[in-house]
């Protein structure tokens, strides 16, 4: 197998499984790798392309299924030809194997088209065409935003939309894994998994060795909220109500903190019924997190003001993810950019 050139572009988008996988179509398509021919080991092209051997594997077990290559145990894996023909496939069937062979298969198919009486405002027209209609079958990148309280998941959700004009699915905790396993690559579709720092850990085992990138965001007030809480008088009386002790310990400090020892403050959880309903009553101002906002909406009166303590993310923590999003999406813009192009 002298004539074989074995090389990755460990920059590009595409995953590098992908990228072995299509190199191979190509050698055996072409006739490098003749009928029969054995491949390299699984360890040994892993070595020589410097990747993790499980890329390898898993590009081996995808040409496998496609019965391109056959896997004998103990014994190594054989190149295949489709069907069991003895020639190369024909041009037209070709894997293609640098972007000058794509350049050069689609100035013939448009000359083609311009000899056969085609002008080119209607080829431009049938180039956009089969770009929306690659696009509207292609799955969409989106991200997936989990917490272990379904209200604080889709307000974050929506917030992360607003910001990153991408879909944004909220999942609890307890559902990811289901969640993740029903993503058929979640590699090419699921640009991250974004969590709390709270369950940051919990997501880690989770998500284990699937090939996804993890993010924290921190929830927190807005400095708006936090004037409005500053400049109320010192006998205000505040409650703070949520879903877990370790939140109320946490804000109890940070809101004796932010507006003085001495405020008049009482906290909650909200199983605890009859305490909910006394300190909704009696307090002048309600501070509750999103979990707690969706079970005391109807308790609190309209004209009683209300502030969720996680109406805004870290600036900071948004920033990175945007610049991992970014990235990821780069390959997404460029081709808007294209039919774009097209379209003038």
């Amino acid at each position: 197998m002298s004539a074989v050139r074995w090389y990755l572009d460990k920059k590009s988008q595409i995953p590098l499984y992908l990228q072995l996988k299509e190199l191979i179509k190509y050698y055996i398509s072409t006739g490098i790798i003749k009928n029969g021919e054995r491949l390299p080991g699984v360890i040994q092209l892993a070595q020589e392309l410097k990747i993790n051997f499980e890329t390898v594997r898993k590009a081996y077990k995808e040409l496998e299924k496609e019965g391109l290559i056959s896997v004998n145990r103990g014994r190594g894996s054989f190149a295949l030809l489709p069907h069991g023909s003895s020639s190369p496939k024909k041009i037209e069937e070709m894997s293609l194997k640098n972007e000058d062979d794509l350049e050069d298969v689609l100035k013939k198919i448009i000359n083609r088209w311009l000899q056969q009486g085609k002008g080119l405002n209607e080829i431009k027209s049938l180039v956009r065409k089969i770009f929306k209609e690659i696009d509207e079958a292609a799955p969409q990148p989106f991200i997936i935003f989990t917490e272990c309280n379904l209200p604080q998941a889709r307000q974050v959700a929506s917030l992360l939309e607003d910001q990153l004009k991408i879909r944004v699915k909220p999942v609890l905790v307890s559902e990811l894994k289901n969640e993740l396993n029903k993503i058929p690559q979640p590699e090419i579709t699921l640009l991250a998994v974004v969590t709390t720092g709270f369950h940051l850990n919990e997501v880690r085992k989770i998500v284990a060795d699937l090939p996804v990138d993890i993010h924290v965001l921190i929830n927190q007030m807005s400095p708006e909220n936090w004037q409005k809480l500053a400049s109320l008088d010192k006998k205000t009386r505040l409650a703070f109500i949520c879903k877990d002790p370790e939140t109320i310990t946490l804000y109890e400090d940070l809101l004796r903190a932010e507006l003085g020892e001495n405020i008049l403050l009482s906290t909650s959880l909200i199983e605890e019924e009859d305490k909910l309903k006394e300190i909704i009553n009696s307090a002048d101002v309600i501070l509750a997190t999103p979990a707690a906002l969706a079970v005391i909406s109807d308790l609190v009166p309209p004209e009683k003001p209300v502030f969720n303590v996680f109406d805004r993310i870290d600036p900071l923590t948004l920033k990175m993810l945007q610049t991992s999003i970014s990235q990821k999406m780069g390959l997404s813009s460029f081709r808007s950019r294209y039919q774009s192009n097209l379209s003038s």
